[in-house]
């Protein structure tokens, strides 16, 4: 007999499958997207990204493949936590665990009811290719981004340290988030960003950190005398979909390893699609050489959110203060030795 919350879980999942089904009959496959007033597809409006299909395939599912039909879904949601394991490999913030000290328990987590659905299917990884649902990483992929981040400073070796801010992380110092928006991926929570467009630009604005993404149109790569935190960004419109192709990231995210670790030479294509008043079909490429031994995609629907949130991520939280006053204990420590 499942419990009680199972069955809540399978009810609204039930009723979830019933709306996406009649609004996919409704919309059918000749949806046209609107149009804007100076002609390009309107992709406006706050969207959400959150879902519990992970970037990468788990290996328990990989017999399944990439898509999984509505009964394996409903049969995979039982138990609910155990999806959260599966996808996103957060069961350590269970709150019945001993181990669990100051970590979020899943009451916390904002990250869907369900998992991607595309085309009536039920997706077991965003990576779409490779077929495996896998990151192709070269063998000396992770010696290589160190030996990267090397070539980039020099002082290397502070990175990591706690004697100084600027050894902390960029999420520790609150400016950039810890989770991926170039390309979007679904984290713990905050995963709602904003599409605004003009004839000449368009803005990509995420809600984690608020860091906003200014997308020139029909405008070439700027030769910079510095990278900018989310890199550079071009787009271009090919009928109904709008492309963005992201370059030249801040040397800063080799290091620190936030969302999607970039290397000097790494493309990010990015791919919006309106395939239905309440559905954006969004996928990514990612071209390294340093780092991949191909380019690989994934792809995953946004859907229509409620709203942006503040989050409000300051520097000189409690964090920050208490990391810095450890190293400058542990300074005296060791001049009283």
């Amino acid at each position: 007999m499942c419990s009680l919350n199972n069955f809540k879980a399978q009810t609204i999942l039930g009723l979830l499958l019933i709306s996406l089904s009649s609004l996919a009959a409704a919309q059918g496959a000749d949806y046209t997207a609107p149009r804007l007033s100076f002609g390009a597809p309107d992709l406006q409006g706050v969207w959400s990204y959150e879902t519990r299909t992970g970037l990468q395939r788990p290996d328990q599912y990989e017999a399944a493949g990439l898509e999984i039909d509505e009964a394996t879904m409903l049969s995979t949601l039982e138990p609910t936590d155990q999806i959260l394991d599966d996808y996103q490999n957060f069961g350590t913030n269970r709150r019945d665990d001993d181990t669990n000290v100051g970590g979020y328990d899943p009451a916390y987590f904002s990250i869907g009811d369900t998992l991607a659905r595309i085309d009536g299917k039920y997706r077991t990884s965003i990576i779409v290719d490779p077929a495996n649902g896998k990151i192709p990483f070269k063998e000396q992929a992770s010696a290589t981004r160190r030996q990267l981040a090397k070539t980039v400073y020099d002082f290397p070796a502070a990175l990591g340290r706690s004697d100084g801010p600027e050894g902390r992380a960029l999420s520790d110092r609150c400016l950039k988030a810890f989770s991926s928006s170039t390309p979007f991926l679904s984290s713990v929570y905050n995963n709602n960003m904003q599409i605004v467009q003009s004839p000449d630009h368009v803005v990509l604005v995420v809600e984690m950190v608020h860091d906003a993404r200014i997308v020139k149109i029909d405008q070439q790569h700027r030769d910079l005398p510095y990278n900018k935190w989310l890199g550079d960004s071009v787009g271009y419109y090919e009928d109904d979909t709008l492309v963005v192709v992201t370059k030249n990231f801040n040397h800063w995210e080799i290091a620190n390893g936030f969302g999607i670790s970039p290397s000097v030479n790494t493309v990010v294509t990015e791919r919006f699609r309106r395939v239905a008043d309440e559905t954006v079909l969004y996928s990514f490429t990612i071209d390294d050489p340093d780092l991949y031994t191909q380019p690989w995609t994934g792809e995953m629907p946004m859907r229509p959110s409620d709203g942006m949130y503040e989050y409000s991520c300051h520097e000189g939280n409690h964090a920050l203060p208490g990391i810095l006053a450890g190293a400058r204990r542990l300074e005296q420590d060791a001049a009283n030795e």
